[in-house]
C-alpha cells in the first residue's frame, strides 16, 4: 500500500506542474483565458497538497486508513471523470491525457483495492471462506 500512495502522490504532483507550469498541454492555448488560468491554479496548488498528503500516509498506510479511503475515493472519482471527458466531452485529438489519466488512474484504483484488505487487519482471510467462521 505505501508504494500504491506514492505512486498516487506522485500522479498528483505531475498534475500540478501540469497544471502550474504547462497549462497548454491539457487546456489548450487558445482556450486560456484569464479565468481558466486562475482555476488552473487553484486546482494544481490543490493537486499539489494532495501529493503531500498521500506521499505522508505511505509511511504508516494502516495508521492513516482515512488518507487510503480518501485516496481510493479521489482515484474513483478521477476515473469517472476521465470517462466522461473520453466520452462526452473531448474531441479524439484533445483525449490522450485524459486516456493516460484513466489507465493510470484505473491501474492504481484497482491497486489499492487488492491491498486494502492487508492494512484493515484482515491477513489471514482465505479466498471464498468467510472470516471467522474457524477454518484458517
Amino acid at each position: 500500500m505505501s508504494l500504491l500512495l506514492r505512486l498516487t502522490a506522485l500522479l498528483s504532483a505531475s498534475w500540478t506542474v501540469l497544471l502550474l507550469g504547462r497549462k497548454e498541454l491539457v487546456i489548450g492555448a487558445a482556450l486560456l483565458s484569464p479565468m481558466v488560468c486562475a482555476l488552473a491554479n487553484a486546482l494544481g496548488i490543490a493537486n499539489l497538497v494532495l501529493a503531500a498528503v498521500f506521499w505522508g500516509a505511505a509511511r504508516d498506510p494502516a495508521a492513516n486508513r482515512r488518507t487510503v479511503y480518501a485516496a481510493i475515493a479521489w482515484l474513483a472519482l478521477k476515473v469517472a471523470s476521465d470517462l466522461y471527458d473520453l466520452l462526452v466531452l473531448l474531441p479524439p485529438s484533445q483525449a490522450v491525457v485524459s486516456l493516460v489519466d484513466l489507465v493510470v488512474s484505473l491501474a492504481l484504483l484497482v491497486g489499492m483495492l487488492e491491498a486494502l484488505p492487508k492494512i484493515l487487519g484482515d491477513t489471514h482471510a482465505t479466498p471464498g471462506v468467510a472470516p471467522g467462521n474457524g477454518m484458517h
